[in-house]
């Protein structure tokens, strides 16, 4: 008895559409931002034999290279002694070595879903993939909205505190990274006055023993006197660069944060997010979690 054999099924609609999907993309996975998050999130696709591309506003990194290359990082298991540029240009050489990609001084100007993939259009030029994950952090400094702010001499971040030695610094803030630059600055040879509108600190209680042991001179009263300084330091946190985010149908919370699932996607299909910019927990150990998750 011979055997009827059927004609094959005409390729389905469905499988030409995902076919031309992935004719037309650039990568898997772009992440915008090489901070613990981002780099995170980059070896894991990585482990996945994934194509990842990273971008990064200015250096790999992150806030740990960018602003406080100085500080000791102290609050992620196993690293212990190393400053925040150690720690950068550790995990940087880490992703590189997975084959990762990483664009520095490359800025994500807009997103878009169309045709089934995540269009990317940045500084330099346009991509497209599969999924994106925004993992750009706390992009600007906080101001106070006082007179002067913009005056020479009025600083937002402390990339170098040798280069202050010997000069008259107000430091303003009262959480651990005004504590722990106004110690770094008085280590260094400055003279340093914290500046608080309390008299008592969110810092740590590790930080704040370090205000005495230091001998940083406080200024915690709320009279009205006039000092002079070389500079002032504005250290009052930092807040999220999500602007942008709101053009493109993606849901912010009451402090601009990113809305997320727990599976950490966004409102957007294919765009995920994690760290700083989700605002969970503004810690190393936050960041690298959710970006391996994400």
């Amino acid at each position: 008895m011979k055997k009827i054999i059927q004609p094959q099924e005409p390729i389905s609609k469905q499988f030409i559409s995902l076919y031309n999907i992935l004719l037309n993309m650039d990568y898997d996975v772009i992440i915008d931002g090489a901070g613990p998050a981002g780099l995170s999130a980059a070896i894991t696709a990585a482990y996945y034999k994934l194509n990842v591309l990273v971008f990064d506003s200015a250096s790999s990194g992150g806030a740990l290279v960018n602003q406080y290359p100085w500080k000791k990082v102290d609050n992620y298991l196993g690293i212990y002694e190393k400053n925040g540029m150690e720690v950068a240009n550790s995990m940087t050489e880490h992703a590189t070595k997975e084959n990762v990609k990483i664009n520095e001084n490359e800025m994500v100007k807009s997103i878009e879903r169309r045709d089934g993939l995540i269009h990317v259009e940045t500084s330099k030029s346009q991509y497209t993939a599969k999924s994106l994950i925004l993992a750009c952090g706390l992009g600007s400094p906080r101001k106070m909205g006082v007179g002067g702010e913009t005056l020479n001499g009025v600083k937002f971040s402390l990339t170098d505190p040798k280069i202050h030695k010997g000069k008259r610094i107000f430091v303003v803030g009262g959480g651990d990274t005004a504590v722990e630059c106004a110690v770094e600055l008085k280590q260094n040879g400055a003279d340093v006055f914290l500046v608080h509108r309390r008299d008592t600190f969110r810092a740590t209680e590790k930080n704040i023993h370090s205000l005495s042991e230091n001998k940083v001179d406080l200024k915690c009263d709320e009279c009205e006197k006039e000092y002079d300084a070389d500079y002032v330091l504005f250290s009052l946190g930092t807040i999220p660069h999500t602007d942008f985010l709101n053009s493109i149908g993606i849901d912010l919370d009451e402090r601009n944060m990113v809305k997320l699932d727990s599976a950490m996607r966004t409102k957007i299909e294919g765009v995920f997010a994690a760290g700083d910019i989700v605002g969970k927990w503004i810690r190393i150990p936050q960041a690298v979690g959710e970006g391996g998750l994400a």
